[in-house]
């Protein structure tokens, strides 16, 4: 059964007390609902859960527009569930839409950082100055808070990245799994690794130009030679190569050429002027 105080149902009489008064102790979440909208029902309990852990700092107010459009015309409601956070008496964060768990989180930690989004702070603070070793301490101190915590996984992932330390750098990044914001950006870290890793095995940029140019058809000195490419992040040269061998053998090592540019993609953002670019000549080249 729900917790009345922290859980309740508002309506025009008592909006203004219960919500934008009340907001100025704590965080009010205003769930905007319908009986007859079925994403309502599937957010109202992912809410009601998420408000829970927070013990007392924040409420949820859930109103029910059918019987309160005065209400929802007041606050601009469009399509429902839309959610509004409340906070010192004006809306501090909104949404619409049955966000999963984890993005709630993310939305309302924006407006009431917990005591690990504030080290998390601190660290991004530090790191804007230049103090690195603060920052390291911060994301640390994060994670023995609440391990996993995927801003804080990701930060001191990309610290290791940088001090080459890049077995530390993997390991935080593959604990931060797809349903994460921060996925993509651990995915390129990852993705940065790997290119690092089979450059090494290769001896390196220069060796690999040498032996392509002894023999321009050999398909495995152009793969080397594309991933010492992308540590250097000379990334559409890179994909240039990539692409040269998809074009003469779209099989190649198990598609492996194709999986790369995949991952460079994830470096500079899939929706990159270049990732577009590359993702649409691939396209052509696997399927036309």
């Amino acid at each position: 059964m729900a917790n009345t105080e922290l859980i309740f149902d508002v309506t025009e009489d008592d909006f203004e007390q219960r919500v934008v008064a009340a907001s100025t102790e704590c965080a009010v979440v205003v769930d905007f609902w319908a009986p007859w909208c079925a994403p309502c029902k599937m957010l109202g309990p992912v809410l009601e859960k998420v408000v829970t852990l927070y013990q007392g700092k924040v409420k949820l107010a859930k109103v029910n527009v059918d019987e309160n459009q005065g209400l929802a015309a007041i606050w601009k409601i469009q399509g429902i569930p839309a959610v509004k956070i409340f906070r010192a008496g004006k809306v501090a964060g909104e949404f619409v839409g049955a966000l999963p768990e984890s993005k709630i989180k993310r939305q309302l930690a924006a407006v009431i950082p917990s005591e690990t989004d504030e080290l998390v702070l601190e660290g991004d603070r530090l790191e804007e100055k230049g103090n690195r070793e603060l920052a390291e301490t911060n994301y640390r101190k994060a994670l023995e808070l609440t391990p996993r915590h995927p801003q804080a996984t990701l930060k001191l992932s990309k610290i290791f990245f940088e001090k080459g330390d890049y077995q530390q750098a993997q390991n935080l990044a593959e604990t931060v799994g797809p349903d994460a914001d921060e996925y993509e950006e651990t995915q390129a870290v990852l993705a940065r690794i790997g290119f690092i890793e089979e450059c090494s095995k290769q001896e390196g940029l220069v060796i690999c130009e040498e032996r392509l140019a002894k023999n321009p058809a050999d398909m495995d000195s152009r793969y080397a030679l594309a991933c010492c490419l992308a540590v250097e992040q000379r990334y559409e040269e890179s994909l240039e190569n990539f692409l040269k061998i998809v074009e003469t053998d779209k099989h190649y090592n198990e598609g492996a050429a194709k999986e790369a540019m995949v991952r460079i993609f994830s470096i500079i953002g899939q929706r990159s002027k270049l990732a577009d670019e590359y993702r649409t000549r691939l396209s052509r080249m696997l399927y036309v």
